[in-house]
């Protein structure tokens, strides 16, 4: 599928426009997993691993102040690599860039390939823990031991009063900027049809994918991050 480069620039300016409403501090949570990256890769070549890179926010946080490092996305959606597509010729660092259109399955078999990894935003649309576990599991097959991981998703006890007041704060935060009061009502149903689960069911399922030395580094909202080492 092709699509022309005025839809594409509508749809890229929507995606993002909505995550940064969605997650407040959302570009502190990239500037500070480069941080993390940086770290534990200093100035050396490396090869990140970017599961959900459809529409490229990654590429574009990371790519052109760390040119020694080069990237390998994945997503199930077409249209959302073609946006990541476009933004990597924009920012001219598509020679190190490859998109593939799917899920981490598609990788090859042979483990220990990748420097680095993320996973952000991507976690709360499986629904199934085993399915989870298994997405976190691949990734750690495809990191040299001890590299860095970086995973963010929404969190929290779906029952629970303390999810109700930070999703309370999300919608504020969409009627802040116009919406529509019944649009965003609407969008909490919608909200809780991702899949939430506590800090602690995240810590324990990227332990048991093999990971390390698991601390939490950001909250923002409905959404934190999480930072171990394969």
């Amino acid at each position: 599928m092709n699509l022309d480069s005025t839809h594409l620039e509508e749809k890229a300016h929507t995606y993002e426009q909505n995550a940064r409403i969605s997650v407040p501090a959302y570009d502190t949570l990239f500037a500070m997993t480069q941080a993390y990256f940086r770290t534990h890769l200093g100035n050396q070549v490396s090869s990140l691993l970017v599961v959900g890179a459809g529409g490229g926010n990654e590429l574009s946080a990371w790519g052109p102040s760390n040119p020694n490092w080069t990237f390998t996305g994945i997503d199930p959606s077409e249209e959302m690599l073609q946006i990541a597509q476009r933004k990597a010729r924009q920012l001219s660092i598509e020679s190190r860039v490859q998109l593939l259109h799917g899920t981490i399955d598609i990788l090859s078999s042979t483990p220990s390939t990748f420097d680095a990894a993320s996973c952000i935003l991507v976690l709360h649309f499986i629904q199934d823990r085993q399915e989870k576990l298994k997405l976190l599991r691949n990734i750690h097959a495809q990191l040299k031991p001890g590299k860095p991981f970086v995973l963010a998703c929404a969190y929290g006890e779906r029952e629970s009063d303390e999810l109700q007041d930070r999703i309370k704060i999300w919608q504020s935060f969409f009627l802040d900027v116009g919406y529509k009061k019944a649009k965003v009502e609407d969008m909490g149903k919608v909200i809780m049809n991702i899949s939430f689960i506590s800090d602690q069911e995240i810590q324990e399922l990227l332990q048991e994918a093999g990971f390390k030395h698991i601390t939490r580094f950001f909250s923002s909202g409905l959404f934190a991050g999480w930072m171990s080492h394969a």
